[in-house]
Formats: structure tokens, C-alpha cells, sequence
């Protein structure tokens, strides 16, 4: 196994920052050298520059290396949402682009690691080409799994697994030739895919095929079951991924108002710790000035489920009434 941890990322200008602020948490809480490997998505020279500059703030890195991907027209062409691009299904091609890997991390970059990421990196995969965290159970319940076999119609033994945070064996990945077998699948699908190559892999690939990770390698707190999740693994998380809700798009302002008075606690120290990493890096731009969006993110934590219990106990007195006086209620 290599001396260093090896992390791959894959991006493009737009999530520059982003990967720049998820590197240095990593490094704030990690003792073991760090080996970053980039598939250039589309960045430009002055990105670059900010990215290489990372060696100076970050005391753990041995290197930074960024390759550019053979472009796939499949990939090019597949219709994904205005969040997504071709660049996310590239994830899969690390092996090929970094042929040299032995064992790898990949990471989205709206990630921030709070804990050690060496758990991660010495985790045993079992043999298998990939390990991944599964949502199944942990972050969405029984609805969200039948509705996703219905649509995707995936094996239905088969767990669904989020492609944010993968530990993958390069040799392996690609003796299962999972990077053709997704290419293949994209080229069948009729339908549109809301998480492109993530639903790609789950609908093609075995259930034995991934190890299952602990929750707490890829955290997305603002999961339906997330909260329940954070208490019942104890509060250690290593990573967390913003999915659902980005810090950088709220207002930072009334997150720290929110805090400092006592609401909606766990959901303002999932927030405040992206703005932590990002003001002790510095030179990052992120932060949407609208404080209408952490308003209306706070309405729906705290005061939408008020609503949603004042509605049930209303209709309920109202039912209850209507059984002991029928009439008088119609009339």
C-alpha cells in the first residue's frame, strides 16, 4: 500500500473553491501525507495556480497532480440536470487516468472532512473494487428505496449507494470493467437519470460489488434520516457532504444568528463547519448575500414541522367532533 493517501477528485472551474476548501479540512485533521490526484474537468491556469498553491497552506501534502480525462461522446451527449455535467461520470475513469494508484479515495468536492481520513484510507475492502456509503437505511427510509426500484428498476436486492465518497482498488475496478459497463448502460437507458452515473452504477452493478461503508465516511446531514443517524453512530463523522442543502448558498449571517440563539443547533454546526475551513484557508468567494435562503431552510426545520403537527391536531379535534355530534358538525 502506498506511504501517503492517495485522494483523486474530478472537477471543473465552477467547483474550484470548493475542492480547494474540502483539501484543506482534510489536512486540518489529518497526521498522514496526503497525495492529491485531479481529473481536469475544465480548469482554467488561474484555478490551477490556486490549486498548487494549496502546498504551501497545507503542511501534509506530498503532491498534486492533475490529468486530463480521453473524452467519452456517451457521456458528452447524456442529458443530466443544470447542477450536473459530463464531468461527474469521470469519477470512473481514475483508474485510467491515474494508472500508476494502487488504492484511492475519490471525493466529491462539497465535502468536508472533520475527522481523521487515514479511517477511511485503511479500511479493508474484502476483495471487492469498491467500497461506498449505501442511503438505504441511513439517510432515506423504505418510501425513498420503493420509489427508486420503481423508477430505476435496480435488483432488488441491491442497496442503494451514493457515489460522493468511494475507497476503490484501481485493479480490481477495472478487472470488473465497471467504468465499459456504465458506458453501456448510459447507451440503454431511456430514462432520465436525477443522479447520472450514481443511478448508472446501482442500476448495472452487482449488490457484492461494494463494500458497504460506515455512515459516518460520507454524512449528508439534511437527510431525511440523518439527524437520527448522527445520534445513533454517536456523533463521529469523518466527511461531510452537503448534499441537498450547500452552505455556500445561504446566508451566513442568519446561520450565526440562528446559532447563537439556540436553533436548530445540529443543523447550524453542520453548516458553520464548511464556513470554519473556508475562512482559515481564505481567498474563497462562495457565499450568496440573499438571506432569504437560510430563512427559508430554517422555516422548513423548524417551523414547517410545527405547522405540519398544528394541521394533524386540528383535523383530529375536528374528526373527534364530528363523531360525537354528526349533525350539528354538517349543519
Amino acid at each position: 500500500m502506498s506511504e501517503s493517501i492517495n485522494i483523486a477528485f474530478v472537477f471543473d472551474d465552477k467547483f474550484s473553491d470548493l475542492f480547494r476548501v474540502a483539501v484543506y479540512s482534510i489536512d486540518q485533521n489529518t497526521k498522514s501525507k496526503l497525495a492529491i490526484y485531479i481529473v481536469d474537468g475544465g480548469i482554467s491556469e488561474t484555478n490551477k495556480r490556486k490549486i498548487f498553491q494549496l502546498r504551501e497552506k497545507c503542511k501534509n501534502i506530498l503532491s498534486i497532480k492533475i490529468n486530463a480525462p480521453e473524452r467519452i461522446s456517451v457521456f458528452e451527449n447524456f442529458p443530466t440536470e443544470k447542477r450536473f455535467n459530463s464531468v461527474v461520470f469521470y469519477r470512473l475513469a481514475i483508474p485510467k487516468v491515474f494508472p500508476e494508484l494502487d488504492r484511492v479515495i475519490y471525493l466529491d468536492c462539497d465535502i468536508v472532512a472533520i475527522g481523521d481520513i487515514s479511517e477511511l484510507w485503511n479500511e479493508d475492502l474484502q476483495g471487492r473494487p469498491f467500497g461506498a456509503v449505501e442511503e438505504d437505511g441511513n439517510f432515506f427510509g423504505e418510501k425513498i428505496r420503493a420509489n427508486k426500484l420503481k423508477y430505476l428498476k435496480f435488483p432488488k436486492e441491491n442497496r442503494y449507494y451514493n457515489s460522493g465518497v468511494f475507497l476503490m482498488d484501481p485493479k480490481k475496478f477495472e478487472e470488473s470493467q465497471i467504468f465499459e459497463r456504465v458506458i453501456n448502460q448510459i447507451k440503454k437507458t431511456k430514462i432520465f437519470l436525477h443522479y447520472p452515473e450514481q443511478d448508472a452504477m446501482n442500476m448495472c452493478l452487482r449488490n457484492d460489488e461494494h463494500l458497504p461503508l460506515h455512515p459516518k465516511y460520507n454524512f449528508m446531514p439534511f437527510a431525511l434520516l440523518a439527524k437520527k443517524c448522527f445520534h445513533d453512530i454517536g456523533r463521529k463523522v469523518v466527511l461531510i457532504e452537503y448534499a441537498c442543502v450547500k452552505p455556500w448558498e445561504m446566508n451566513r449571517t442568519t446561520v450565526k444568528i440562528f446559532h447563537k440563539l439556540g436553533l436548530c443547533r445540529y443543523s447550524t454546526f453542520m453548516l458553520q463547519k464548511f464556513w470554519y475551513y473556508a475562512d482559515k484557508l481564505g481567498d474563497v468567494t462562495l457565499s450568496n448575500k440573499n438571506p432569504l435562503s437560510a430563512l427559508k431552510f430554517f422555516y422548513k426545520r423548524l417551523l414547517q414541522p410545527l405547522e405540519r403537527l398544528a394541521v394533524g391536531a386540528i383535523s383530529k379535534i375536528i374528526q373527534i367532533l364530528k363523531n360525537l355530534h354528526p349533525k350539528k358538525i354538517h349543519e
